[in-house]
């Protein structure tokens, strides 16, 4: 008999009406210590480069119809040449900034947890409430909190 059969063995031999179960009563205390923080990624398409956004900018999506707004945050601009291949390994970098393509960031509890965004948060697709939506580009804004001025983008990417 292997080791693996004799572990198989004393398993089957444990009494499992004898085992304590736990109950509300045994008073177990759970203290989480660090909670994990997931962001997902927004790609913003512009029609033109703009000039007055920094990182770090705060960028409110604003859904009209509804009046639901969401912050994210302004991380980067998207690069120029990025080419993968088909096990979507990188093979073609270039460290180049594309002025016309903004990285968004927000994170993930928001979009899964906030009741105040009930359409807005069906728009990700890593979201728990996904779902395939049309939207026309003048009922969904992006505007910079900093700036006051309302993006002007032609495509967007959850």
């Amino acid at each position: 008999m292997g080791r693996y059969d004799t572990i198989v063995e004393r398993v089957k031999e444990i009494d499992v009406d004898s085992v304590k179960k736990w109950e509300e009563t045994d008073n177990v205390k759970l203290k989480t210590i660090e909670s994990q923080k997931i962001y997902i990624w927004i790609r913003l398409y512009l029609k033109e480069e703009i000039e007055d956004i920094k990182a770090g900018d705060d960028i409110t999506i604003k859904y009209i119809p509804s009046g639901e707004s969401l912050e994210t945050k302004f991380i980067c601009f998207g690069k120029t040449t990025l080419s993968k291949d088909h096990l979507d390994e990188i093979i073609n970098f270039n460290p180049e900034d594309d002025k016309k393509i903004l990285c968004l960031m927000i994170d993930q509890d928001v979009i899964n947890k906030s009741n105040e965004i009930p359409f807005i948060r069906t728009l990700f697709k890593s979201g728990y409430h996904y779902q395939y939506q049309l939207v026309k580009r003048t009922d969904l804004t992006f505007t910079n909190n900093r700036t006051n001025n309302i993006i002007e983008y032609y495509d967007c990417d959850y």
